[in-house]
């Protein structure tokens, strides 16, 4: 049976240009989900085989799959056509291959608003990206005599397709970065203030009374960009004390309090007439308390009757 290893590979061919295989491995990094890291894997291994004939069209091909993939996922048709900035370009009013690239990078926000307010031009990228699944496209569908045969060019094009993707990720990350580099500090101040001045329904089931002590924020970022709105989401742990019993009970010593910490998440919705106005947001946000759950269970106990005892 033959090994797939990177070693063995190497054992029997040549490793192609260490610049391209380190493409490779960087894209992987950026991989939107584990089947998109499939997909780069089936890619870098077709590259490892330099003798075989068709090195490049099973190169293609996983790269391909690999395309219509984030498509799927990043611009669903069904959003696209939702976002205010599409028209249709096709007799049948779906999407191009072009409008659901830009979908991916600035949903359904305006062009003036990513032009002017983030400074980002998708123009440039996508036509590099369509021109990269153009030639995919002739080598998955490749014939006797347009088979790319010399290994030089093969490894161009190889290059060029990797460079795309890549950079559509980058352009997808620079986009939401950008947006939320304004407003990060107060949408911080909006989850802490959500969690502090409501009652959070999965702790006040844990005890007889809860108290926030501290509401820690470690992270936020730009969830989404639908085709109507943006969503923040910010994450964390909130420290709280569960109280057993009422504050009579506590202080007569048959109640008891605890300090616990729970993660938390909280998303921020706003309208994309103007994704920088938190007055318009919608916010939603919920504690994990399963760790509590999972030590409050009781042991497991054997319920089963033993057949030597009498009934």
């Amino acid at each position: 049976m033959r090994s797939w290893t990177k070693e063995a590979m190497n054992k029997e061919t040549h490793m192609p240009d260490a610049a391209l295989d380190e493409q490779l491995a960087a894209l992987k990094l950026k991989a939107i989900d584990d089947f998109s890291k499939s997909c780069l894997e089936g890619a870098q291994r077709a590259l490892w085989d330099r003798e075989n004939p068709l090195r490049l069209n099973l190169f293609s091909t996983a790269m391909r799959i690999l395309f219509e993939h984030m498509m799927d996922t990043m611009a669903p048709i069904d959003e696209v056509v939702r976002s205010p900035w599409f028209k249709p370009e096709k007799d049948d009013g779906k999407p191009t291959r072009g409008q659901r690239i830009v979908y991916a990078i600035q949903g359904g926000l305006s062009e003036d608003f990513v032009r002017d307010k983030l400074k980002v031009d998708p123009a440039p990228l996508r036509k590099r990206l369509l021109a990269a699944v153009d030639e995919c496209s002739k080598q998955v569908h490749a014939r006797e005599y347009t088979v790319i045969a010399d290994l030089d060019r093969q490894d161009v094009i190889a290059a060029a397709t990797i460079a795309a993707v890549s950079d559509l990720l980058d352009a997808v990350h620079f986009c939401r970065r950008a947006i939320l580099e304004p407003i990060v500090e107060t949408l911080d101040d909006a989850a802490v203030e959500a969690l502090m001045n409501e009652t959070i329904l999965e702790v006040d089931e844990l005890a007889t009374h809860h108290y926030i002590q501290e509401v820690y924020v470690a992270d936020t970022t730009v969830h989404s960009i639908g085709s109507q709105t943006i969503s923040y989401r910010s994450t964390g742990s909130i420290n709280v004390i569960l109280q057993f019993g009422s504050n009579s009970d506590v202080e007569r010593g048959d109640g008891a309090e605890l300090e616990e910490s729970f993660p938390f998440s909280c998303d921020i919705e706003v309208p994309l007439v103007d994704p920088w106005d938190l007055g318009l947001a919608e916010t939603r946000y919920g504690v994990d308390v399963s760790s509590w759950r999972d030590a409050m269970k009781p042991d497991d106990v054997d319920l089963m009757p033993n057949d030597d005892e009498d009934y």
